[in-house]
């Protein structure tokens, strides 16, 4: 079954126990019950709007209606979520105190509780949005090898998704926080934009400025470069400056770290893209510490412990909005965020630097990731946080 048929399906069953619970028990005017039967399914309906408006030429604050769009969005979910353990623990207690099930039913009770269940699925959406649009959180990790020549400070960005609702102001904020770390390079590792070089122009000024003091900033593909058009991203990545690392690598100076990239390997292979580690790493050193870049938290054919020290992914946004996290959790085969050990190879997977859809994060904070790696004695090789 098509996704967007099985949403359809899915958007008029929660709109049609929504619409019945709030306003199907009581007294209500006409005006009343359509006015909230429209708001439920204009709500339901967001994403396709604001995907469409995205394809627009607005200017203005009209750019940022898709993320009222999509704030609709998460705001009836949640509505129906939190309505929904509120049912069912309200029938549990009810059973426990032998109460009749039918006093969920009455309509002046029904109506109190419904106006509580309405304030409070706002404030939780509200806490979503303060969470997507706050700067995100710094982490830090040590990361010690005896492959490592020079202490060096490497920070990873992950799914920006920058598109026109995305103001230069914020990308210019956030390039500010990465400089003011002093990295020694910039790794980005996919779903950086969501629209077309020419409509991210300005965005894209901003984002060049990660190359203050001659830094290297390294990219590859995700996913979201792939529905925005590779070849174009690929040519504006590269005329930024920056090292477009599409089945590439090369060392970071005399590190002794080799810094290598592929593209979105399930993306890529719906375009029958290939997938070509050993080109990745040809000019690898036997001796050298490589860090591949792979969207997708998948081990790509080819890698193993020998060739590769540390994989860093994005991709699954933590889940980016509780419940999500044990789908995403389930569909990335176990994987969600953090430090993993996939075939004996180390993997980071972050829970991304910005968001996509609804602007909101739910216990699934966003991250600019430090990776301190440093030279260490022979016998040693660890990963501590």
């Amino acid at each position: 079954m098509p996704a967007d048929i099985a949403f359809l399906i899915v958007a008029v069953a929660m709109t049609a126990i929504t619409y019945k619970t709030y306003v199907g028990y009581g007294d209500y005017r006409w005006y009343t019950k359509v006015g909230f039967l429209l708001f439920l399914v204009i709500g339901w309906s967001a994403p396709f709007f604001g995907f469409a408006l995205r394809r627009l030429d607005l200017s203005g604050y009209m750019v940022y209606l898709t993320n009222v769009f999509y704030f609709l969005f998460g705001f009836v979910f949640f509505l129906f979520i939190i309505t929904f353990i509120r049912d069912t623990f309200w029938m549990i207690i009810d059973l426990v105190r032998r109460v009749p099930v039918n006093e969920m039913k009455n309509p002046d009770l029904l109506k109190k509780v419904n106006v509580w269940t309405l304030a409070v699925s706002l404030l939780f959406c509200l806490y979503g949005v303060y969470e997507a649009e706050k700067m995100p959180a710094v982490k830090n990790y040590d990361i010690s090898s005896p492959k490592i020549k020079e202490k060096t400070k490497l920070v990873m960005l992950s799914d920006l998704h920058i598109d026109v609702d995305v103001s230069p102001k914020t990308i210019e904020k956030l390039v500010a926080r990465v400089n003011g770390l002093k990295p020694d390079a910039v790794v980005i590792v996919g779903d950086t934009v969501d629209n077309s070089p020419a409509k991210l122009y300005k965005q894209m000024q901003e984002l060049k400025k990660l190359e203050q003091d001659g830094r290297r900033v390294y990219i590859v593909l995700g996913n979201h470069e792939f529905y925005a058009g590779p070849r174009d991203w690929a040519l504006s990545f590269a005329g930024l400056g920056f090292d477009f690392l599409n089945n590439y690598g090369g060392a970071l100076g005399n590190t002794g770290i080799y810094i290598a990239g592929i593209p979105d390997i399930n993306a890529a292979a719906r375009v029958k893209m290939p997938i070509k580690v050993q080109n990745a790493l040809a000019r690898a050193q036997k001796d050298d510490f490589v860090v591949m870049l792979s969207h997708t938290p998948k081990i790509a054919e080819g890698l193993t412990a020998e060739n590769v020290d540390l994989q860093l992914s994005g991709h699954t946004h933590g889940g980016q909005i509780y419940p999500f996290h044990y789908f995403v959790e389930i569909a990335n085969d176990g994987i969600l965020s953090g430090f993993y050990n996939k075939n004996g190879i180390k993997m980071y997977v972050s829970r991304g630097t910005r968001y996509w859809g609804p602007p909101m994060r739910i216990f699934a904070p966003s991250e600019i990731t430090v990776f301190n790696l440093l030279p260490a004695p022979a016998k040693e090789n660890k990963a501590a946080e």
